[in-house]
């Protein structure tokens, strides 16, 4: 810190009273501080933002997002209501900062119903709050959405649709956005071709992430005798996420009935696993998930 109080010298602070015209930051410790913006050059600013939380301008926010933001961001307990509606937050994340933050901003917001709020922690993440939890068409919609913001601003995104939030005290509402956003960064980590992460996807990741390299040895192999056979593995993984439901399953891999039901047979055969049950369904799609996790 005070390397970067010599290196900008009068343009460094840790409070103004002209706040719009400096980009602030906070350091992994909790210490704020301030450079102006006519100070720093694109690159700079960048530079600085992977190296610390950038928080977004406040000014555009108003006194809902500003209750959010304390109790979330700044863990502020002491606000008395938030809201008294059920609430899911649908957590996002960029993989790098976009040149043009404020328009990015803009057309994610515009692709958005205005039953969300939006809460941006820094540059790269934030969440946005839903207050009509219901829709059965959520997933497919961030999922297009990602698709149209990846297009216009070559940025890659990901999404994590976390719980519906009954219990709206402060306290619930801070401790749900942490351990989902905990959740979210392993899944991450772990999966970082998934575009929109749900509950049911997520949690494998969080198991694999704690667990040790010994286990996740011995569930690999529980399937290592048809390791090679990339179509049989396609077929039960099809098989699985249609609920073990055959003539479902067989419709999405455009194969006859009669071919798919072949295909679980010689997995059976071959593996032991009966995988038409509901444990050995359970055991082999953890195992077929090593083969995707990192």
């Amino acid at each position: 810190m005070n390397n970067l109080s010599e290196l900008y010298g009068e343009d460094y602070a840790v409070t103004s009273e002209q706040p719009e015209r400096y980009y602030w930051y906070k350091t992994a410790g909790g210490e704020r501080f301030g450079v102006r913006k006519a100070r720093l050059s694109d690159e700079e600013h960048m530079l600085l933002c992977t190296l610390f939380y950038h928080e977004v301008d406040s000014d555009m926010e108003d006194p809902v997002q500003q209750k959010w933001v304390s109790v979330l961001f700044d863990e502020n307990l002491d606000v008395s209501t938030v809201t008294e509606k059920p609430v899911r937050y649908i957590h996002f994340h960029l993989k790098e900062v976009p040149s043009d933050f404020t328009e990015f901003k803009e057309a994610m917001i515009g692709l958005f119903s205005t039953e969300v709020i939006f809460l941006f922690k820094n540059e790269k993440e934030g969440l946005m709050v839903q207050e009509n939890t219901e829709g059965e068409q959520l997933v497919e919609e961030l999922e297009q959405m990602a698709a149209a913001l990846t297009a216009d601003f070559f940025i890659e995104m990901s999404l994590f649709v976390g719980q519906v939030i009954e219990d709206t005290t402060p306290s619930n509402l801070l401790n749900t956005y942490q351990t989902e956003k905990r959740w979210f960064t392993s899944g991450i980590k772990l999966i970082p071709s998934q575009l929109v992460f749900t509950q049911p996807a997520i949690v494998p990741a969080i198991l694999f992430s704690e667990a040790s390299k010994e286990t996740i040895h011995y569930i690999k192999t529980l399937i290592e005798p048809v390791s090679e056979d990339a179509e049989l593995l396609k077929s039960i993984r099809a098989y699985l996420e249609a609920n073990l439901n055959i003539t479902m399953a067989s419709k999405q891999l455009y194969v006859h009935r009669n071919s798919l039901q072949y295909r679980v047979d010689k997995f059976i055969e071959r593996t032991g696993i009966d995988v038409k049950s509901f444990k050995g369904a359970v055991m082999v799609y953890l195992a077929l998930l090593t083969y995707e996790l990192r």
